[in-house]
């Protein structure tokens, strides 16, 4: 067997101009923080490689050191994570798709098979929008075009061979066999390496541990060594091999932080409580989301005031009776926020990315809970591009546009200050601008197609909430002691629809204790039984 194992100097070496890269991860979580560092620093001190080309699925994925000019030429971020003005100034093409579709054209190039989707159409990703263009620089050279295949419409991805795969385990033996039992995202490392691999290029892993061959389990093995060539051996593991940006945050000294890997249940006192427990009118907000979860739901939450409502549910104790999940692929478990945001403690279940995205695409999930930068007259929502800056979709557009019942959670305008006191919201201090806009700016979610193919939309704010009906934002509940017309609709660009039964937002969302899902529940389970 050759020597597969080299330094992270020894690995940038490899990479070539003009080379179309494709790595793991999703923040620090999973990605091959050293090679990427590495290829950095070749750059710096020799000017190579040149124009290199990147593209990541996951969301804010390390790949910020190969923002210097010259050396990153293309960028296909799922959530970039760059210098906003880098696509401000137009310096190079960058393309916004999605962190779904990121993870399945790695698939489509590993099997040889042209990339189609549904996801995206009528979004920003669709070329009769923008194309997935975050600038002027992308918009020149198109990469999706519509297709019709027996009457229906799809999306057709073109990119570049992925020529190089970056992606992280845990434990390779000399051979390259890897195993990820520390690591704390099931990422699409198999599917990359065999991107790379099967379009002639070269597949580089990074790795904590390095074993003799023969030394590893065979069915630990997540990606067979028959498809690594090369193996780095992380010299500083806290600097470079980190399950997730919290490790250096908070409270991590006191943290299990084993409770990530789904290889090793922690006691809940070790969870780490920042990831948990909104307060105030987030806590308001999350408790109405949680009222629309049902037993044997399979349900989603995005990043922000939305995956507050994973924290109530666990606070009610109704954690066992539906299945909470991440499009990381997590199932179960106390689903983690901020910046354990794509990891869970404790999870019940993995599914690998491009599976999870499967699920997704293929309408799997009975609800999701997404958060909302602006909301349109029409029912559209926008979360990537914010103030003519692209901020990147995630798993935003798969998921809100193949879910059965999407709750978005924001507040009415940006930047509120308010407090809940003996019950009651009190606005202390009002938001601007506006989100509630008569037409948003970038379409990520489209209230149209939400309404031709029946969706159930509701848009839950800190004293209103708002359910597509008809094609129309409609006001169905208010916050008690709130004026419609003075405290809710004069804060919003266009006039919603009011229902004529529209009521008072429930009083448990505004107490304290708990809301009593566990005994809803229950007798839910009891009807059904009977």
């Amino acid at each position: 067997m050759p020597n597969k194992i080299i330094t992270a100097a020894q690995a940038a070496a490899l990479i070539q101009d003009e080379a179309f890269i494709a790595t793991s991860g999703v923040n620090v979580a999973g990605a091959p923080m050293e090679i990427i560092d590495a290829i950095a620093e070749r750059f710096t001190n020799e000017g190579h490689p040149k124009n290199i080309s990147v593209i990541h699925s996951g969301g804010h994925t390390y790949i910020r050191p190969l923002t210097i000019d010259g050396l990153l030429g293309t960028y296909y971020p799922g959530f970039s994570n760059i210098d906003p003005a880098i696509i401000d100034e137009n310096r190079i093409p960058v393309y916004s798709i999605t962190q779904g579709i990121g993870v399945q054209l790695y698939r489509a190039q590993a099997n040889g098979m042209p990339y189609l989707t549904k996801a995206g159409l009528h979004t920003y990703v669709d070329p009769r929008y923008q194309g997935a263009a975050a600038n002027a620089k992308a918009a020149e050279k198109p990469i999706v075009e519509v297709v019709e295949i027996g009457g229906e419409e799809y999306l057709h991805f073109k990119i570049p061979p992925i020529k190089v795969s970056l992606i992280r385990a845990t434990t390779a033996d000399t051979d390259g066999n890897l195993t990820n039992e520390d690591e704390s995202i099931k990422s699409e490392i198999l599917t990359l390496a065999m991107a790379a691999h099967n379009n002639g290029g070269i597949v580089i892993a990074q790795v904590k541990n390095l074993v003799e061959l023969g030394n590893i389990d065979a069915a630990r093995v997540k990606v067979p060594g028959m498809l690594v060539d090369y193996v780095v051996v992380c010299t500083d593991t806290v600097k470079w091999h980190p399950q997730s940006i919290s490790n250096r945050v908070g409270d991590a000294q006191k943290s299990d932080f084993r409770g990530m890997t789904g290889f090793c249940r922690v006691p809940e006192e070790t969870v780490p409580k920042h990831i948990w427990a909104p307060t105030g009118y987030k806590l308001v907000m999350a408790r109405r989301g949680a009222a629309e979860l049902r037993p044997g739901f399979v349900c989603n939450v995005g990043l922000g005031t939305s995956d507050g409502v994973a924290s109530v549910a666990y606070e009610e104790g109704v954690s066992d009776m539906y299945y909470m999940s991440n499009e990381l692929g997590s199932i179960g478990g106390m689903i983690g926020g901020s910046f354990f945001f794509a990891s869970a403690f404790n999870a019940r279940a993995y599914m690998d990315h491009q599976d999870m995205f499967d699920f997704i695409n293929g309408n799997g999930l009975d609800i999701t809970f997404l958060g909302a930068a602006e909301i349109g007259e029409d029912g559209s929502v926008n979360v990537t591009r914010i103030g003519g800056r692209t901020n990147g979709s995630g798993g935003f557009i798969n998921i809100s546009s193949s879910t059965k019942r999407v709750v978005f959670m924001t507040t009415l305008t940006a930047g509120v200050k308010a407090e809940i006191e003996e019950g009651k919201l009190k606005i202390s201090k009002e938001g601007k601008p506006i989100k509630f806009v008569k037409e948003v700016e970038q379409i990520g979610f489209n209230g149209k197609e939400a309404v031709r193919k029946e969706q159930e939309v509701l848009y839950v704010t800190e004293r209103a909430v708002f359910k597509l009906i008809n094609g129309k934002v409609t006001l169905i509940e208010y916050a008690p002691g709130f004026d419609i017309e003075r405290d809710i609709i004069a804060h919003m660009g266009f006039r919603p629809e009011v229902s004529p039964d529209v009521k008072p937002i429930p009083d448990y969302c505004f107490e304290t204790g708990k809301i009593g899902l566990l005994e809803q529940w229950q007798r839910i389970l009891d009807e059904k039984s009977n």
